[in-house]
Order: structure tokens, then sequence, then C-alpha cells
């Protein structure tokens, strides 16, 4: 319809060509906003008309070309939020429609998780490490108050009670409607380093309190 003079398939004038051309036009205090409708800057060649959306686990894109007359739609079941994945996909359509090459750009969502992934792998080891070494820790500091000892946990209980925040009280308040099951689909990388950060830490607490516990109940305190 857009492109089309404001008919349907059926020839149908369904908008008028002054309603299409006021939709497209920057509004009172808009230089690049439309009724819907963002208006492509200086920089962008061929210029554009374009329109999207996205939430949580979906995004979608729309692009005119005034200069051709085509138009490009692309809607993805997935959102990024480091990058425009249909944004670049309607780009690399309508540089198609435009007899060039479409430009292949570095994958920063790639790059991101990738780095998220080997700290993941470093924390796991690292927290696999002291969770065989809770009981000689615990031994190790065997003669200190239950003051100074509680206090030696508060590093690794300050990530538990920050993501335990995250994951299961913040998705419960009122008005926000994102779940931890959204949180994984945007970022799943980063999700899953702060649940081994949380495990890992809930597990050492455990233990080096269990560990502390029995060294009370053995006479060795």
């Amino acid at each position: 319809m857009h492109t089309n003079d404001g008919k349907n398939e059926k020839g149908e004038q369904l908008l008028s060509q002054e309603l299409l051309k006021e939709s497209y036009s920057p509004q009172s205090e808009a230089e690049k906003y439309g009724l819907g409708w963002s208006l492509s800057s200086s920089n962008i060649k061929p210029a554009r008309i374009s329109h999207s959306g996205s939430i949580s686990t979906f995004q979608s894109q729309q692009d005119i070309v005034p200069s051709s007359g085509y138009s490009v739609a692309v809607l993805l079941n997935s959102f990024t939020t480091t990058f425009e994945h249909a944004y670049e996909i309607s780009s690399g359509v309508i540089q198609l429609t435009e007899g060039k090459e479409p430009e292949i750009k570095s994958s920063i969502p790639k790059m991101i998780d990738l780095s998220l992934g080997a700290i993941t792998l470093i924390y796991l080891i690292l927290g696999i490490r002291g969770i065989r070494r809770s009981k000689k820790w615990t031994d190790k500091r065997n003669q200190y108050p239950a003051w100074r000892f509680f206090l030696r946990l508060i590093p690794q209980l300050i990530p538990v009670v920050g993501i335990g925040w995250l994951l299961f009280i913040l998705p419960t308040l009122k008005n926000n409607s994102s779940t931890t099951l959204d949180a994984f689909g945007l970022w799943p990388a980063a999700m899953f380093l702060l649940a081994i950060i949380f495990m890992i830490g809930l597990v050492l607490t455990i233990l080096r309190i269990y560990y502390r516990i029995r060294l009370i109940r053995n006479g060795r305190l």
C-alpha cells in the first residue's frame, strides 16, 4: 500500500496521497520523525523511510526506498540488544536492489559472547577449585571468632544477594512484564555467567558454614 500510492492489491484507494505524504513528513520538533515513520540521515544512501519495533523476543524493520520504489520488511523471532539484526538484514537487501554487495560487519554479539564465555569458563574453574578447598579454607580460619569468620563470607555473599535479587525478586515486582527466561533470551552468555557466579557463591557459602559448624561440634573451636 505504501508503495502503491495508498491502494491495496485490488486497486482500492485506502489512504490518500496527502495522508501518505503527511505520515512521511517530519512533525513539529522532530526533524527525522513523521507519523510512525523515521527519515534516514543524510549519510544513509539510498535515502529510506523506516519503521521498526522490538520486544524481548521479537524484532522488526520496515524500509521504503522512494528512489527505487522498493520496500523491505524483516521479521525476526529474536532480539539482540547489542546488534540490530533486522536493520542490517534490511540494509543488505536494499544494497542488493541497488546492484551492490551487502556490507558484512563484524559480529559484535558473537565477540561479546565469546569473551563472556571465556570469563565464565575461568570463573567456573576457579569456583570448582574453591569448592574443593572449602574444608581447608575453613580449617585455616578455625581460630577466627564468629564475627570475623562471617565477615570473610561477605565477598561471595554480595554477588549471591545481588544476582538472586535480579533472578528471583525483580521479575515479580509490580509493572514488570519481563521474566527470568526473557533475560536469558536477551543476554544468554551474560545470564549464564551470572548464574554460575550465583551458584558457586551460594555453594561456597553453604560449605564454609557447614565445615565451621562441624568444627564447633567436634570441639575444635
